[in-house]
């Protein structure tokens, strides 16, 4: 068997995050709701309002497969506080939500460019990643950022095909798009469930990366190789 591609998870794999979001994105709540002078709501129920929303986004992505955007999350928060945005506040607290990552703190992981420069050389390099409220056109602003986008042949977000993982049709598009068939891939995450299960359901190879986030979930398969750092890949791909 020869491996000609190698796909990636972004969040956790190549990317960690450097500040948990959800803070900052109560603040974007706040100030909107500040400037509408709303003033009989604080952070305890507008955090009560997010974890509802998180309830049910998490319901969908388990169940159906699908990662919703930020646009469809805020309107859950704003139905449990009972409050409606104008639509140019709304559309401007969305992006702001999609865009809190975007800042000097989130970086790559350690050894992440050598290794991504390294193995382009040598095969075609994708991603493979559920989105969040952090859609696929925030991740390549990322990715530009810090100089890693020229190293990727493709780019499969959840919000932009329509399915997450581990349903299979968001890694055949992966791998249509890398031009490979599913036994010359494989493909790097930290979850057994949504990487290791939807990756080898496909008839890829796998490996976990475990160095951020050990998923010990013994309820899925573990991977062909767990890797703890970038400097292990080469050998863990001999």
């Amino acid at each position: 068997m020869t491996i000609e591609a190698i796909t990636f998870d972004f969040w956790d794999t190549l990317y960690p995050y450097a500040q948990p979001p959800r803070p900052k994105r109560r603040q974007c709540i706040q100030q909107a709701l500040d400037s509408l002078q709303i003033t009989h709501l604080n952070s305890d129920h507008i955090t009560t309002a997010m974890n509802k929303a998180w309830d049910t986004w998490n319901h969908i992505w388990l169940t159906e497969y699908r990662t919703p955007d930020a646009a469809s999350w805020l309107k859950c928060v704003l139905n449990e506080i009972d409050v409606t945005f104008p639509k140019a506040l709304f559309e401007k607290t969305v992006l702001a939500a999609q865009k809190v990552v975007l800042t000097e703190n989130t970086i790559p992981i350690d050894g992440a460019h050598e290794m991504l420069a390294k193995l382009s050389a040598n095969y075609r390099i994708g991603i493979i990643s559920d989105t969040g409220l952090t859609d696929g056109q925030t991740a390549r602003a990322l990715l530009e950022k810090d100089g890693l986008l020229p190293y990727f042949t493709s780019l499969t977000f959840s919000d932009e095909v329509g399915f997450s993982k581990p349903h299979p049709k968001i890694f055949r598009a992966a791998l249509i798009a890398l031009d490979v068939e599913p036994h010359q891939a494989i493909h790097i995450g930290d979850l057994r469930h949504n990487d290791v299960s939807g990756a080898r359901g496909v008839g890829m190879e796998t490996m976990r990366y475990a160095y951020i986030y050990d998923d010990q979930d013994t309820n899925y398969p573990e991977a062909d190789a767990v890797i703890y750092n970038y400097a292990e890949l080469e050998n863990a791909l001999k």
